[in-house]
């Protein structure tokens, strides 16, 4: 059993809602997400403050166990995203920046997986990450996070007065904020789909050259949404779960997007180490 393995069993036995953060609300000017930046008054926004205690409880990597396996498996899981966002991979393109993490099917590991990799880009020194719960259907990650109660993604894409900088949460770690689903919308295939979404993406993309955007998306096999999602995408991680994931659903889940997209793939849950698992690196479809 590796040593992912054991922690995501740890994490599924003891995670429960916002157990890792609480959001608190204190006076802030207007963060650097505003697209207006004339002075204004001090207003409340939220802040997750994350337990690291109990991250570390519950599996997930904090600056306390920066030399353990774990965090060296996410170092080499990292490193490629990393070198194709900043344009020195062999794989980079349109908006490298702007990683979508998903799965075939649920259960497969991908919350999982978003945070710990957010956790460990957080720890760069020339690095910022945004992690942003697209998975608008079951959001598991805002409700790990206790966020299910404040405006997110959604909001931004329905109602013109929400801007990003309404909806992106600081946390206590310097390099990482977070940006929940919002509110469930029937429609949200159709808002991921607008061109109010592709303009976003690119504003998210273009804005800060030094930050890596994480899209925690649905199942594949489960909904539409990943799909129209990964348009907008520059890579694309694939969480697969080892023995239990047949590979001709990967191979369909994988038809669903466009094939001129930078995808790799995590075989996750398995037996050896990630650095074994991690396969291929990137390779491009129709490249």
């Amino acid at each position: 059993m590796s040593s992912i393995e054991r922690l995501m069993e740890r994490m599924n036995k003891n995670a429960k809602q916002g157990d890792i953060a609480k959001v608190k609300r204190s006076p802030q000017r207007d963060t650097e997400e505003e697209i207006d930046k004339t002075e204004r008054a001090p207003k409340e926004r939220p802040v997750c403050h994350l337990d690291l205690a109990e991250l570390e409880k519950q599996g997930f990597l904090t600056p306390s166990i920066a030399r353990s396996k774990v965090a060296e498996e996410y170092r080499m899981l990292k490193r490629p995203l990393l070198m194709n966002a900043q344009g020195k991979g062999g794989d980079s393109g349109k908006w490298a920046n702007l990683i979508m993490i998903a799965s075939s099917l649920p259960g497969e590991g991908k919350t999982f997986t978003t945070l710990n990799l957010a956790l460990s880009i957080a720890m760069e020194r020339d690095t910022t990450v945004l992690v942003i719960d697209s998975d608008v259907v079951k959001p598991s990650l805002t409700q790990l996070l206790g966020l299910q109660n404040e405006p997110g993604l959604i909001d931004v894409l329905l109602d013109d007065n929400v801007e990003l900088g309404d909806v992106i949460i600081s946390t206590d770690m310097p390099k990482l904020s977070v940006m929940p689903a919002g509110k469930i919308h029937s429609n949200s295939t159709e808002l991921l789909a607008s061109e109010k979404m592709e303009r976003i993406a690119g504003e998210l993309s273009n804005r800060y050259s030094d930050r890596i955007v994480l899209f925690d998306a649905p199942p594949l096999m489960a909904t539409t949404e990943a799909s129209v999602l990964a348009h907008n995408m520059g890579q694309i991680l694939m969480v697969v779960e080892t023995g239990k994931t047949p590979q001709h659903v990967v191979q369909e889940a994988i038809a669903k997007i466009d094939e001129r997209k930078v995808i790799g793939m995590l075989l996750n849950k398995s037996r050896g180490s990630l650095s074994n698992d991690y396969y291929g690196s990137y390779y491009g479809y129709g490249q």
